[in-house]
């Protein structure tokens, strides 16, 4: 079910979350989606959970990076004419060690670019 943004707004609202059993969200063309929210029927395997905790281990690295370092990233993303954000291409890079990719980026653009997979 999508609802006008406008209705909404109106009230000065911002919904987006689960409310109730139901899952409400803005889509990228600015409605607002509701749903029935589901739980899982079976428990998350090992692989599910190993690989959850390793997005957000990145996930955090990425938000410790100075931001110096993040815009770095977003402009070899631009700069490369990638379709994705710096973000998405810190992630994809740092979950799959893809240095091939980060070498063709960084020899493209002239962008060095990083990938800090620790805290330092």
């Amino acid at each position: 079910m999508q609802i006008k943004p406008n209705l909404v707004s109106l009230f000065g609202l911002n919904i987006q979350g689960d409310f109730g059993g139901m899952t409400c969200y803005r889509s990228a063309r600015q409605r607002f989606t509701w749903f029935a929210s589901t739980t899982p029927k079976v428990q998350d395997s090992i692989p599910q959970t190993q690989q959850r905790a390793t997005w957000a281990t990145v996930a955090a690295l990425w938000t410790a990076m100075p931001p110096a370092d993040r815009a770095r990233w977003a402009a070899a993303a631009a700069a490369a004419h990638l379709c994705i954000t710096g973000y998405n291409l810190w992630m994809h890079c740092a979950t799959t060690a893809d240095v091939d990719i980060l070498a063709t980026i960084e020899a493209k653009t002239g962008i060095h670019l990083a990938l800090q997979t620790e805290n330092a």
